[in-house]
């Protein structure tokens, strides 16, 4: 035993007691000294029980003699700090629980309770291996490009009493050590049998996340996430899966999620898809039957069209043929499919390209802080241009903030889901009023981007940042090692308390006396108390008015964003004067150049945004009839004059009929688009044709107007006689309960677009047809005016 355990641990040395036995006393032992020594002894002494775990990476020698001496060191450090997370988390109700590095590659943990609360030892030291391994995966991936194998041991202190601790400890120590590194290092066999239970008595269950239409503030789907018995060590998913792949049950496992999945899903939710999450690896499982999920369909009255495939991205897929083949059976049967994770995991752009999936879900460590992350925003935008390239649609994961949720509004992502939106539950339930009411502000916003008023959280950067009772010397070591910083906030607490601009602390500390008089203070005696901070949503062109009013020799430092009054990011001014300059490009862009209205994005934008907030609207399409033939025959430039006189005329109607909030933009050519509200679109139509019909016929010569036609050409070449010019305005309502998309309203005003211009001379008529945006089964029928 003796030999065993000095291979053991280097860190303990031969020790001979009077009695002739041989104890392990430690050279450095921190375990045994000082206030844990007492700990453990106090413990002993009121005869509780004790017992020791060992973690330790396999092969670590091996780790230590492939890369660098400081990565093999950071990766013990992390093995540490994952251990002690652990510990803390699940353990720390215990009397005794102390966590100890015995050397880089080996963590040791010792507990102590009472005899009934260690019977269970070798299963919690299975599950804290499975958990630490969870931890520790990133940061090893990140340091060594591999996954690491976590082996673990453990045993009993049999302790005659306090005096024979050191040698109860070294036997338990090395008893750990083997166990660890034989076959039971995997620690698997304690769970095994509760593993299997779950899966035979059909435990598994069920709880779901909303996804939501981020245009339409509606619940599109909702995603199933596997959960273990409440009660039991699996009722983390993380540690069902991750037992489940060693234990080579990962099938098995996704077939009781599947079900559970279904089974508690259909008899609640209507009108809803289910994303379900799916291992690659399944599908290429020798078990893997494509109609079993099928069956379960069939068995809950679903269908496959109410069903999303969630591939994970985390998985590689190494035979893509089969893969390929057997996701190419799911399609032809209706079903989605779905790649989570993207941006984090094995498969990339050219993967998802291949995979050519329906939605693509981005991961939360993208999404996360994304409000004040220009990079972040830029690396969305570029899946976004993606995802319409492959024909796929958006869904931005781990939304936490209002700020966050605002953002990915604008930049026009498709869904969201996070906590933010809705937590999983069980049946589950739809989210607060206020989300949509969120989202309606996010809407409003987007819509606000085209008449310059971008929040200034879409400039924002990461802060620099030092405590308020830092002092002046920290902050001047700063400038020196960060040569492009140039500012920091002075924060307490999280919010900001001042700022410190590099080129003023240069200035105060070569003065005369400045480094004696001013290096070892606190940085708020020479901060500025009072810079300029705004909330998060301030419009850009309001910060921009602000700064700008500011003394001189303040006009040209950064801006501090706040959500909530803490800080969120710091915005440069010469940043804010170029997105300024860039809205203005962007507006110009998607104005008309004739008349300067906006155009079909604005359009579009602002029918999403009463979409969104349910608000009933008219929409009216408005063309002119025969202007075609007066084009060529009067010319481009008379042509022009025609649509600008038309654009006064509906300006000038909405003015004076309508209300604040309607809206005129100009489809291109002669049609225009009104949304305006039903009670007043009326009136408003009325106006606009009376005054056409005064102003037309200036449009013409005395002849042709006295002849009341003109000759020329149709647009299908016929020689003819045709009419002077005309409007033809047709009305469509929108009751925007339920949303609406552009194919459906598309449709509609082409119909009555039609039928209003069959008409002879000005016409109006209004929509006879039900409203759009009702649910089933509301009708109402609207007359011609």
């Amino acid at each position: 035993m003796l030999r065993t355990y000095m291979q053991f641990s280097p860190r303990f040395e031969q020790r001979f007691i009077p009695d002739g036995t041989c104890a392990m006393a430690p050279q450095a032992p921190e375990l045994l000294r000082g206030q844990r020594r007492a700990k453990v002894a106090g413990h002993v002494g009121l005869g509780g029980a004790l017992g020791v775990i060992l973690l330790e990476i396999h092969d670590f020698s091996l780790l230590r003699r492939l890369f660098r001496p400081e990565v093999a060191e950071a990766v013990g450090e992390a093995l540490e700090h994952a251990a002690r997370g652990v510990a803390t988390a699940r353990l720390s109700a215990l009397p005794v629980c102390l966590v100890e590095r015995l050397d880089a590659g080996r963590v040791l943990v010792v507990l102590g309770g009472n005899t009934a609360a260690l019977d269970t030892l070798e299963r919690t030291a299975a599950a804290m291996r499975l958990e630490v391994r969870g931890r520790l995966r990133p940061e090893a991936a990140h340091l060594t490009g591999q996954e690491l194998e976590l082996r673990c041991g453990a045993a009993l202190v049999i302790s005659r009493g306090v005096e024979g601790l050191d040698v109860a400890l070294a036997s338990a120590l090395a008893e750990a050590s083997r166990l660890a590194r034989g076959e039971a290092g995997k620690g698997a066999s304690p769970m095994l049998r509760e593993f299997r239970e779950i899966l035979e008595l059909g435990r598994v269950r069920a709880v779901y996340q909303p996804i939501v239409n981020l245009r339409a503030g509606a619940v599109f789907a909702w995603e199933a996430l596997a959960r273990g018995p409440a009660e039991s060590v699996f009722a983390s998913p993380a540690m069902l899966f991750d037992f489940a792949e060693e234990a080579g049950a990962v099938f098995a496992l996704e077939k009781a999620c599947r079900e559970a999945a279904i089974r508690g899903f259909a008899p609640t939710v209507e009108g809803a898809r289910l994303f379900c999450n799916i291992h690659p690896r399944t599908m290429l499982d020798p078990a893997f039957t494509p109609g079993e999920t099928r069956k379960l369909l069939d068995k809950y009255g679903m269908e496959p069209k109410d069903v999303v495939l969630e591939i994970t991205e985390r998985h590689s897929v190494k035979d893509f043929n089969l893969f390929h083949r057997t996701l190419a059976h799911y399609r032809d049967a209706g079903y989605g499919v779905a790649v989570d994770d993207v941006g984090t995991g094995y498969s990339g752009l050219a993967s998802i390209a291949e995979i050519k999936p329906d939605f693509m879900k981005i991961d939360m460590s993208l999404v996360r802080g994304i409000d004040a992350n220009p990079v972040k925003r830029a690396l969305l935008e570029t899946l976004l241009t993606f995802a319409e390239k492959v024909g796929c649609r958006i869904v931005a994961e781990g939304i936490e903030t209002e700020s966050e949720l605002v953002c990915l509004i604008r930049l026009g992502v498709h869904f969201g889901q996070g906590f933010y939106l809705g937590r999983p539950a069980q049946p589950p339930a739809i989210p607060l009023e206020d989300i949509r009411q969120a989202i309606v502000t996010g809407s409003n916003q987007a819509v606000d981007g085209l008449k310059c008023a971008s929040p200034i959280s879409d400039l924002a950067e990461r802060a620099n940042q030092i405590a308020h009772n830092a002092q002046v010397g920290e902050v001047k070591q700063f400038f020196d090692a960060a040569e492009a910083a140039h500012a920091v906030v002075v924060v307490r607490d999280g919010r900001p308390e001042g700022l410190i601009m590099s080129h003023h602390l240069d200035r105060l500390l070569s003065s005369q006396y400045g480094l004696a008089l001013f290096l070892r203070r606190e940085v708020t005696r020479i901060m500025d108390p009072q810079p300029l901070a705004v909330e998060w949503d301030t419009p850009v062109e309001v910060a921009a008015q602000a700064a700008m009013a500011r003394d001189r020799d303040k006009l040209y430092d950064p801006i501090l964003v706040t959500c909530r009054g803490k800080l969120s990011g710091i915005v440069s001014v010469q940043k804010i004067l170029d997105a300024l300059a860039c809205v203005q490009v962007e507006m110009a862009k998607g104005a008309n150049p004739l008349t300067g209205l906006p155009g079909n994005v604005a359009i579009e934008r602002e029918i999403s945004r009463r979409s969104a907030a349910r608000t009933p609207t008219c929409l009216v399409y408005v063309d002119l009839d025969h202007f075609k033939v007066y084009n060529d025959v009067y010319g481009f430039q008379n042509g022009d004059k025609a649509i600008l006189m038309t654009a006064r005329i509906l300006a000038e109607a909405l003015a004076a009929s309508g209300g604040e909030d309607d809206f005129l933009g100009h489809v291109g050519g002669d049609d225009f688009v009104l949304l305006c509200s039903c009670e007043t679109v009326e009136a408003v139509c009325q106006a606009a044709l009376d005054a056409f019909a005064a102003a037309s016929p200036a449009l013409y010569g005395p002849e042709d107007r006295q002849r009341g036609f003109i000759e020329g050409q149709s647009r299908d070449g016929r020689e003819g006689r045709f009419d002077l010019l005309t409007i033809s305005m047709g009305v469509i309502d929108c009751a925007f309960v339920v949303p609406v998309t552009m194919d459906e309203l598309g449709q509609r005003a082409a119909a009555v677009k039609k039928f209003a211009k069959s008409r002879a001379g000005n016409s109006l008529v209004r929509d006879r047809r039900s409203p759009l945006g009702l649910p089933g089964g509301q009708e109402e029928r609207r007359e011609s005016v």
